[in-house]
Order: structure tokens, then C-alpha cells, then sequence
């Protein structure tokens, strides 16, 4: 498995902005990273590999990221991380939504408030009563 991060900047590869891109020396680093380590001699574009120090040549008339590959190991792993996560992240917000819903139910069905309004401090303060009331029963 690749490192999904740049070691320059220590943030993750994207599919967006931080796409892997391969140096001739077959290092991998973000397109960001290249960019700012990149300079404009002439009609080349040169950048020293911040691991090795071997210099990648391009031509100024193109752009660094058209001129070189995207490390399709890390591009693949990119995918599937980003869907992990988005399934992760779902499953995250259903549980919230599960766990509010349930609260504001418990909170309605447990107001003793006349206005039958259920409002957080309210319904926090009714809920610390009502425990405490059924610990009293229980003993």
C-alpha cells in the first residue's frame, strides 16, 4: 500500500487539488508541493526532488501538472479511501440524526411544560427532575 499523503506538506492526496504527480525519479509528491518548488529558467521548468535532488525537466510552455504522469496507485487508492470515508462519515450523520430525534421524542413525550413546546434547557431540567423523582420511587 502507497503513503496516501505528501511529505512535504503532510496533507493528503486528492482528486482535486493535491493530485500525486511522479518526478522522473519516481518520487511522488502533491501537485501544490511541485508547483511552489518548481522555477522558470528560460524555456524549461525544473524542480529538484525534495528526497533526492534529481532534476525534473519540463517545458515552460506547459504546465507542471500536464507534463507530468498522476502515480495511478496512489490515484486508485484515493478513490477508495474517499469512499470509505464518505460511507464512514454517513453512517456518522444517521446515527446523529437517530440519536437527536430519539432526544427531542423523550423530550417532548417527558415535558411537563404547559405550552407543551419542548425547549433543551426546559426539557433538561424536567428530564434531572424526572430521575431524580424515579430514583426516589425506586428506593
Amino acid at each position: 500500500m502507497c503513503e496516501l499523503e505528501c511529505v512535504v506538506c503532510c496533507y493528503e492526496y486528492s482528486r482535486s487539488d493535491r493530485i500525486p504527480r511522479v518526478l522522473h525519479c519516481n518520487h511522488t509528491f502533491c501537485a501544490v508541493c511541485l508547483e511552489t518548488l518548481s522555477s522558470l529558467q528560460g524555456v524549461v521548468r525544473t524542480v529538484s526532488c525534495p528526497l533526492c535532488r534529481w532534476i525534473t525537466c519540463t517545458r515552460a510552455s506547459m504546465t507542471l501538472p500536464g507534463s507530468l504522469w498522476v502515480n495511478t496507485d496512489i490515484w486508485d487508492q484515493i478513490k477508495e479511501e474517499q469512499q470509505k470515508k464518505k460511507t464512514d462519515e454517513e453512517d456518522l450523520e444517521d446515527t446523529k440524526t437517530h440519536l437527536i430525534n430519539k432526544s427531542f421524542y423523550f423530550q417532548a413525550k417527558n415535558c411537563s411544560s404547559p405550552s407543551h413546546q419542548p425547549c433543551a434547557f426546559h426539557c433538561v431540567t424536567d428530564f434531572s427532575s424526572r430521575s431524580k423523582q424515579a430514583q426516589e420511587n425506586n428506593t
